[in-house]
């Protein structure tokens, strides 16, 4: 009971400083590299649930590109608000990752990966050539979310981009939840196993292509979203915006935060290398790439388990005479 009350006050302070942090903190460039890490936190949670069935999705940026274009669509020529366009955006990708996930993750292991980054580039070729309906490399513009009134509060997109930092967090906030509740339930138990050991799994009696398909098909809908998500807060979306280096990079969020934990980790490591690398970025103008980088070596080599493990690393700091003690 004191351990699942310590648990919810920790998500209190937390929801509470998302809540406040805006009017403590006025950068507006901070700000937006928030908004934006919210985006790719939504696509770290996805990476890692699909991880957590012992597979690697290397083509998340292929459902983001899904989930933006569908968006954009829905925005511009037909003229459909954000609220509508976001489950729609998730729910197109999460139908395409279903249809993926019966053929590819028949295979598993290293040749699933290999499928998803298949699938990745093969979605860029598309965008880029499918001019009718993506608008080739000049990509589509699309309008300014409309404002939106609850009761006598007026959200208004055109003014200020606090409400896609509000937005993004709540969105980050639902699959949170709702991946950290399946990690504990009997379904986060069985996909662990099947991540330890599938073939032993599947004597067991475990059905393993039920579960590999059902969370790649939940991840490819948050990330959907995550796409959607962002090509309304950049008002564009073209093929350059998601592409097989966008994919690599959820990967070393993921590996950066910690790839043991289902959201905690993945959270931590998009916020960490969002926020620093758009500052390096500035920095180092045009070594962005670079800077990032280096960045995640950094962290692998001083914390090979993410910065989840800083914890351990401080605990064995402060208890004396452990030094060389196996």
């Amino acid at each position: 009971m004191g351990l699942h009350f310590k648990k919810l006050a920790k998500i209190g302070v937390v929801v509470t400083l998302v809540i406040f942090f805006p009017l403590l903190v006025r950068d507006r460039f901070l700000l937006a590299a928030l908004t934006e890490s919210g985006i790719w936190c939504l696509c770290a949670i996805g990476f890692a649930a699909v991880f957590r069935v012992g597979q690697i999705s290397m083509g998340q940026a292929a459902f983001m590109a899904i989930g933006g274009y569908v968006a954009a669509i829905m925005a511009s020529k037909g003229g459909i608000p954000i609220w509508l366009t976001l489950p729609a955006a998730g729910a197109a990708a999460a139908l395409v990752a279903c249809f993926l996930g019966l053929v590819v993750l028949r295979i598993g292991g290293l040749y699933f990966a290999i499928a998803t980054l298949a699938f990745g580039e093969i979605t860029t070729i598309i965008s880029r050539n499918w001019a009718d309906v993506t608008q080739g490399p000049s990509g589509i513009a699309l309008p300014v979310p409309d404002d939106l009134s609850i009761g006598g509060l007026v959200i208004s997109f055109s003014r200020s981009a606090l409400p896609f930092y509000y937005l993004s967090a709540l969105l980050v906030l639902v699959a949170g939840l709702i991946f950290w509740r399946l990690d504990r339930t009997r379904m986060g138990r069985i996909t662990r196993s099947v991540a330890e050991n599938d073939i032993l799994s599947e004597h067991l009696g475990i059905h393993l292509m039920k579960y590999r398909v059902i969370m790649f098909t939940l991840a490819a809908f948050f990330t959907g979203v995550g796409g959607a998500l962002y090509v309304h807060y950049l008002l564009w979306v073209g093929p350059p915006l998601f592409t097989g280096a966008q994919s690599f990079a959820v990967l070393m969020m993921c590996v950066v935060g910690g790839i043991g934990s289902s959201v905690t980790g993945p959270v931590l490591g998009a916020l960490l290398l969002t926020i620093s690398g758009t500052y390096m970025g500035i920095l180092f103008e045009g070594l962005r790439p670079l800077s990032y980088g280096l960045l995640v070596l950094a962290v692998i080599w001083l914390l090979p388990q993410g910065v989840m493990d800083v914890k351990r690393v401080f605990a064995r700091l402060a208890m004396p005479g452990t030094k060389g003690v196996k």
